[in-house]
């Protein structure tokens, strides 16, 4: 598919123009231990741009230069040590299989990027790498005395390319779009097995295993991300990552954990009763974030904004806490004083795409971003009422986080947190006893949206979310055996 790639080069190129040089470094591996190194995943700008699949390469962009636009540094040839690692596919093969225009060595890349900057104004490259910056000043240096002796400019302004790269991101159309759905179906294959698979008495990374060999035998090389299957109360961290802990028959199994295909992620959510059937609290926790869940997809359309899908999610989420005795003051008041913060502690969705947490501004021009076609993200409310949550302390401090956001930035962060403590201080606070029968519950349930003209398409519809088809899902046999 290299067609892609170099169309994705040449709009960089437009948007950096003739007076620019974008440098892009591919990722490097890194040790796991010993000399045992990680599984290797190319940096998604990186692949974005190349399709190229080795570490330590650099790609450089160059609009306008008589060799090409295109110049790719790679690892050289090496019989012997590919013998251990695998087959480079060097200078030779970085033209003929990717499309460099010019191929060099990367041991050259220091001094052929110093002859590259003569005659641009602007270097474009994604700042913060200490080892990349100094490299950089440096060649930047060495370019001045080329300037010195041959004349011509050399680059006085650096712009940082991720956020170029993040805005082309941000669209998915034609090939992408289809690899996007392809990781979207393996991993909803995953995720129904693992619905039938799971049993009370397996360990976590026994149905982990289940789901995940699903996408692999269809095509998946790799997980988007870690595989999160969090039985219990490992449901109410986020981010939990053991999956060691053996599931209870009255345990709910929350799995975030998804496919990739051509470098893009899926991301799916789903929570399901390890014994078959929804209890009273969890039935009634599960219904509150269905519901919001539900909103949030409807209002997915041209014109919507993730800001305001997260607002309404989290009002119905409110509601149903208020309802269920989590909270004891108003909705209104709830959402004031951000109270639901204890239950529902992060946003209802994200960009989806080479990255699971996908480039592009949320913001534009200090205004939430409007979605438009070509855009795919998640859908994902949830509520997390941790085992130890049987008694909350609650400030009564009504404050607009729009304020505190604008007061951090006309303040900066030392002296807005500073007035944040201060108020803090001051407030009230009043205690609240939560419901014994919640405690030890987390509920998520997260889709994958893509923007269409019209609305938008559900790319992980095929896994159930209704209680009643989820509780039938988990009563068919499996496909794999259990044992």
């Amino acid at each position: 598919m290299p067609d892609r790639y170099a169309e994705h080069r040449s709009r960089l190129a437009k948007e950096i123009g003739p007076e620019g040089l974008a440098v892009i470094p591919a990722a490097t591996e890194i040790v796991r231990n010993h000399d045992v190194v990680h599984h290797f995943r190319q940096d998604s700008a990186f692949w974005y741009l190349t399709g190229f699949h080795e570490p330590d390469a650099v790609a450089v962009i160059a609009p306008g230069h008589d060799d090409g636009d295109f110049f790719l540094f790679v690892r050289p040839k090496d019989p012997a040590q590919e013998v251990w690692t695998g087959i480079r596919a060097g200078k030779e093969g970085a033209r003929k299989g990717f499309g460099a225009d010019i191929a060099y060595e990367i041991d050259d890349l220091d001094s052929v990027l110093g002859r590259l900057m003569i005659g641009r104004e602007v270097l474009w490259y994604a700042a913060g790498n200490d080892e990349f910056d100094q490299r950089n000043t440096a060649i930047i240096t060495q370019a001045r005395s080329h300037r010195e002796r041959f004349g011509g400019v050399v680059p006085s302004t650096v712009k940082d390319v991720s956020v170029a790269l993040g805005e082309m991101m941000l669209y998915k159309h034609g090939e992408e779009a289809e690899s996007l759905r392809e990781a979207c179906h393996l991993s909803a294959l995953g995720h129904i097995e693992a619905m039938r698979f799971a049993q009370p008495g397996m360990w976590e990374y026994q149905v982990q295993a289940a789901l995940e060999y699903f996408w692999r035998l269809n095509g998946s090389p790799r997980n988007g991300y870690p595989s999160i299957v969090a039985s219990g109360a490992n449901a109410c961290i986020l981010h939990y990552g053991e999956n060691d802990s053996q599931i209870g028959a009255d345990d709910l199994i929350l799995i975030d954990a998804a496919a990739e295909v051509d470098g893009y992620s899926s991301d799916i959510t789903r929570t399901f009763p390890a014994g078959g059937k929804f209890s009273g609290p969890q039935k009634a926790l599960y219904e509150v974030v269905l519901a919001a869940e539900g909103k949030g997809i409807e209002m997915c359309a041209p014109g919507s904004t993730m800001r305001g899908i997260h607002e309404e999610a989290t009002r119905i989420l409110t509601e149903g806490m208020v309802d269920l005795g989590l909270l004891p003051l108003s909705v209104e008041e709830s959402l004031a004083m951000h109270h639901y913060t204890e239950f529902y502690m992060h946003g209802t969705g994200h960009w989806l795409g080479l990255d699971v947490h996908d480039r592009g501004s949320y913001r534009v021009e200090g205004q939430p971003r409007s979605l438009e076609p070509g855009m795919s993200f998640t859908v994902e409310p949830g509520l997390y009422v941790a085992p130890d949550k049987e008694e909350i302390e609650l400030t009564l401090l009504a404050y607009d986080l729009e304020e505190r956001n604008e007061r951090r930035i006309r303040l900066g962060p030392a002296a807005a947190s500073a007035k944040d403590a201060e108020e803090k201080e001051n407030a009230k606070t009043i205690t609240h006893q939560v419901p014994r029968e919640f405690l030890g519950i987390g509920v998520r349930i997260e889709d994958d949206i893509y923007v269409t003209a019209d609305g938008h398409e559900n790319m992980t519809s095929s896994v159930p979310t209704e209680i009643t088809d989820v509780e039938a899902m988990c009563a068919e046999e499996p496909l794999l055996p259990s044992r």
